[in-house]
């Protein structure tokens, strides 16, 4: 059996953006896809926030951990991975400010912006979610996605130096990673 578990929805960005970090550390990990499985008493048993990802491991109290950029930290500050996740104060200051950025702000934009056409569940208070007219929940979207737009490209380049997300997504730590290893090539 493998070191790691990880209990994942595949199209999800935060999930891929552990599931990268995985890979390219070269972890042991066994994955656990949870398309329509989540929800169960088994899976709130581990995880009563009932996200993905969640990592299963022994060391862990309670045996799991839950959130994509705790997950991240967890793993790097344990097997070493300083390439990943600095042990410079002020680079790792930069890695934590992205990922704060990112699950506090972009992505309850990117959520809001992308969940009603891609036919996904929005979060509880949501616009989508309330029984506000068709055209406050399509203005609520048309707001969200306007608030991405401008400070994308900012963002990218004040926390990357310009390299580019991996594989298109929007999490910094991934394209933090994909910076550090171009450097050190």
């Amino acid at each position: 059996m493998a070191t790691n578990t990880l209990s994942i929805l595949k199209p999800s960005v935060n999930n891929l953006t552990v599931r990268i970090l995985v890979r390219a550390a070269g972890l042991d990990f066994e994955e656990r896809d949870m398309w329509g499985k989540k929800g169960t008493p088994e899976f709130l048993q581990k995880d009563p926030a009932d996200l993905t990802p969640l990592l299963e491991e022994a060391g862990l109290p309670n045996g799991s951990l839950w959130e994509s950029c705790a997950i991240m930290q967890y793993l790097c500050n344990k097997h070493g991975l300083d390439r990943f996740y600095p042990k410079d104060p002020a680079e790792r200051a930069m890695v934590d400010s992205a990922m704060f950025y990112l699950i506090g702000t972009f992505y309850p934009l990117l959520a809001r912006a992308t969940y009603p056409t891609l036919g996904f569940p929005q979060y509880p208070g949501e616009t989508a979610t309330s029984d506000a007219g068709d055209d406050t929940k399509a203005q609520a979207q048309q707001d969200a996605e306007a608030a991405l737009a401008a400070p994308l490209e900012a963002f990218r380049k004040f926390f990357l130096s310009g390299s580019e997300f991996i594989g298109g997504a929007v999490h910094a730590f991934c394209g933090y990673v994909d910076h550090v290893k171009s450097q050190n090539a």
